[in-house]
């Protein structure tokens, strides 16, 4: 059972190496197209503006992307672990009652 859930859990999308390279890529060239209608739109008079906004959030997607794995990672071990104490002090309970 818990191999099942670990299984089905690493098999998760946000885990998978090669999907996050490829949402690093798309989020480069998403990056790479908006610098360059910067570039040609900067003089109308409401774009620099917009910088304001668009950068915050920006960041906040590279950080999904970056950290948001490392993380649920870390949490994945934490629990797995928490599970293998539960299920060696079950083992011991099971012993102790025999």
């Amino acid at each position: 059972m818990q191999d099942q859930l670990k299984d089905q859990l690493q098999g998760q999308a946000i885990l998978n190496a090669d999907y996050r390279r490829k949402k690093l890529l798309m989020y480069f060239i998403r990056t790479l197209i908006a610098i360059v209608l910067y570039w040609f739109f900067w003089d109308v008079s409401w774009v620099p503006y917009t910088l304001w906004f668009y950068v915050p959030i920006n960041l906040i997607g590279l950080a999904m992307l970056v950290l948001l794995p490392r993380f649920l990672e870390r949490k994945m071990k934490k629990a797995q672990a928490k599970m293998d104490d539960a299920q060696a002090i079950d083992i011991e309970a099971e012993e102790i009652q025999e």
